[in-house]
C-alpha cells in the first residue's frame, strides 16, 4: 500500500498521466492510427527541415539566413503551429468517427485517406522546397510547376482584378 501510495505523491504526473491516456484512447482506438500518425508527424518535421534547407541554401549558408532573419522562429512556429493545429484536430476528428461509426471498417478507411491526404500535401510540399533550394527533383518537376501555375494563376488573377 505504501509503495500504491507513493506512486500517486507528484499530483502532477499523475494529471498529465490520466490526460495522456484519455487523448491516446481517444485519437488511437485502433493501433494503426498511432502508426499513421506518426507517418504524417514525421513528415511534417521532414517538411520543417527541408524548408530550413531551401532558406539557408538560398541564403548562402545557415548563419547567413539566421542573420538576414530569412529563417527566424516567429515564422517557423507560426507554419507549423498551423500544421500542428490541423493534426491535431484530424486525429480528433477521425478518433471520433471510430467511436460513432457503426461498421469500424469505415471509420479506418476515413482515417487512412485523412492521413494519406495530409501526408501527400506535405510531400508536395517537400519536393517543392527542395525544388527552390535548386536541387533536381526529376520527374516530380512537372508536378511542382504545375502546382506553381494553379498558385501563381490564381494570385495572377487576383492581381488583374486589382488593377481594373
Amino acid at each position: 500500500m505504501e509503495y500504491i501510495s507513493k506512486i500517486f505523491e507528484d499530483k502532477i504526473l499523475v494529471v498529465l498521466g490520466a490526460v495522456w491516456a484519455f487523448v491516446y484512447e481517444l485519437c488511437f482506438p485502433e493501433s494503426a492510427y498511432a502508426i499513421g500518425a506518426a507517418a504524417v508527424l514525421g513528415i511534417i518535421v521532414l517538411d520543417l527541415l527541408t524548408k530550413m534547407f531551401t532558406l539557408s541554401r538560398q541564403s548562402g549558408g545557415l548563419i547567413k539566413a539566421v542573420r538576414s532573419h530569412h529563417i527566424n522562429s516567429k515564422r517557423f512556429a507560426r507554419g507549423t503551429m498551423d500544421k500542428l493545429i490541423v493534426f491535431a484536430t484530424m486525429l480528433i476528428i477521425c478518433g471520433l468517427a471510430y467511436r460513432i461509426s457503426p461498421i469500424s471498417d469505415i471509420a479506418v478507411w476515413f482515417t487512412q485517406m485523412v492521413y494519406a491526404v495530409m501526408f501527400f500535401r506535405d510531400l508536395l510540399s517537400i519536393i517543392e522546397n527542395l525544388n527552390d533550394a535548386g536541387l533536381d527533383v526529376g520527374i516530380f518537376k512537372k508536378i511542382v510547376e504545375r502546382k506553381q501555375k494553379e498558385v501563381l494563376g490564381d494570385i495572377e488573377e487576383g492581381d488583374s482584378k486589382n488593377e481594373n
